[in-house]
């Protein structure tokens, strides 16, 4: 019983031992464990720790070469406005600013690009855009114009006559300013009354600096009257006409257009007889002239005849000739031109030669004269008619003279010789040749001088 009770204990024993054993083996095994949980931890703190010294020094990095860009950038961005001023401010007047006017200090990148030269006149208020190139960039910059000096003026007196006009630039004898000024009255002067009156003068720039100066005024008042010259009798036909002011002339002392009034109420230019006509002429102060001349109204005739009364029977007579008639060639007109005056004129020699208003008059109304009449009729008739026409001549002897017409209906110039013939040759619309065949078998009829003339066909 002991032994077994001994045994018993032993065994006992032996397995508290065991058992104490196996609870240090697990005690073991758990620190063990724990403490290789607890390396592992630490080794995956030691990374993580790592990892975000790394992340940081890389964000850090990133900033600062962010940081380092955003100062290049802004160098290159600002460092050329830093470098050129804003504005400049010079007074009108002065040289033209130089390059190193607009820079706070030099560079020798910059340049001006536009707005401004070395010949660009300051001499008004004005703001210029200045472009300058810098730094491979270009900045602008304003220059202000500015006018702060008030002008300098020298005045001087006037005198006018009553009523006259006269501007505030006229009492100006001399203005120095830099800019551009403007005169005009502090108040309107009297220019009525006779006398000296002071006048007050303002004198404005472009900047709004204003002088003021006084000067005098001295108002005369005008008595003399105009003076009316060339004031003569006329003589003018029955149903003439009369240019009244022809070679009539008005003077003044002071108005240079002073309007002559003409009076010819009483005329009949269509009655013979004798009126009186009346001038008058009032210059701006009221002063009046007046002078009278008397128009005599005479029969009509060859002394007194004028271009008006001629064309006025040519048109009679070519009414006559044409009819209501619109579809006559030229060529036909000429032709009844041509006939008229060949057969309605009777040859007389010895007619003045002179005056082709009174040539035609002969042949239009006395129907009467030698190759000059009928020359100036049918000169006076075709032109009447539309007829494009000119004089010509035969190259004068001694005792020989020939006046005949010539003639372009669009086919060139030709001959038209209305003059009567004792041999009853006729010499309408004829070439050169036809004409000169006829003259050198008579005697150089119409030999004429061909430097004077357009080619004849």
């Amino acid at each position: 019983m002991g032994q077994a009770r001994r045994n018993r204990s032993r065994s006992r024993e032996v397995q508290r031992r065991r058992e104490t054993q196996r609870r240090q083996e697990t005690y073991k095994r758990q620190e063990e464990y724990r403490r290789h949980d607890e390396q592992r931890r630490k080794a995956h703190v030691r990374r993580k720790r790592k990892k975000r010294r790394r992340a940081r020094f890389l964000a850090g990095l990133i900033c600062w070469l962010l940081l380092m860009m955003a100062a290049v950038a802004g160098t290159y961005v600002l460092l050329p406005a830093m470098c050129v001023k804003e504005d400049v401010t010079v007074e009108a007047g002065e040289p033209c600013p130089d390059l190193e006017d607009f820079l706070r200090w030099r560079s020798k990148t910059a340049e001006i690009v536009s707005g401004l030269d070395g010949d660009t006149a300051l001499d008004t208020v004005a703001d210029y855009e200045v472009v300058i190139g810098i730094f491979g960039r270009e900045v602008t910059s304003t220059l202000h114009v500015k006018d702060t000096v008030a002008p300098v003026v020298v005045t001087r007196d006037r005198t006018i006559y009553a009523g006259k006009e006269i501007s505030a630039e006229d009492f100006i004898e001399e203005i120095e300013d830099a800019t551009s000024t403007t005169v005009q009255f502090e108040e309107e002067p009297d220019r009525e009354s006779d006398g000296d009156h002071e006048v007050l003068l303002l004198i404005t720039d472009e900047g709004g600096n204003v002088t003021k100066k006084t000067a005098s005024l001295k108002v005369t008042v005008d008595t003399e009257p105009p003076v009316i010259s060339g004031v003569v009798d006329l003589i003018v036909p029955v149903g003439g006409s009369i240019s009244y002011k022809k070679g009539i002339t008005v003077t003044d002392n002071i108005d240079d257009d002073v309007e002559l009034q003409v009076d010819a109420d009483g005329v009949d230019l269509a009655k013979e007889g004798d009126y009186e006509v009346l001038y008058r002429a009032v210059d701006s102060a009221g002063n009046e002239a007046s002078a009278s001349a008397v128009v005599h109204v005479e029969p009509v005739s060859v002394d007194n005849i004028t271009e008006e009364l001629v064309n006025s029977e040519a048109d009679k007579i070519l009414s006559s000739l044409f009819g209501d008639s619109g579809t006559l060639s030229e060529l036909d007109k000429a032709k009844k031109i041509y006939n008229w005056c060949h057969e309605k004129i009777a040859y007389f020699d010895g007619t003045p030669k002179t005056n082709w208003v009174q040539g035609a008059y002969r042949g239009l109304v006395d129907r009467k004269g030698d190759c000059y009449v009928y020359a100036m009729t049918a000169k006076c008739l075709l032109t009447r008619a539309g007829i494009k026409n000119m004089d010509i001549e035969k190259i004068p002897t001694p005792t020989t003279m020939h006046y005949w017409n010539l003639i372009d209906i669009g086919e060139g110039w030709h001959h038209f010789d209305t003059c009567r013939r004792v041999d009853g040759s006729t010499f309408f619309y004829k070439t050169d040749a036809e004409l000169m065949a006829y003259s050198d078998t008579h005697d150089g009829t119409h030999n004429y001088d061909r430097s004077r003339y357009p080619g004849i066909q």
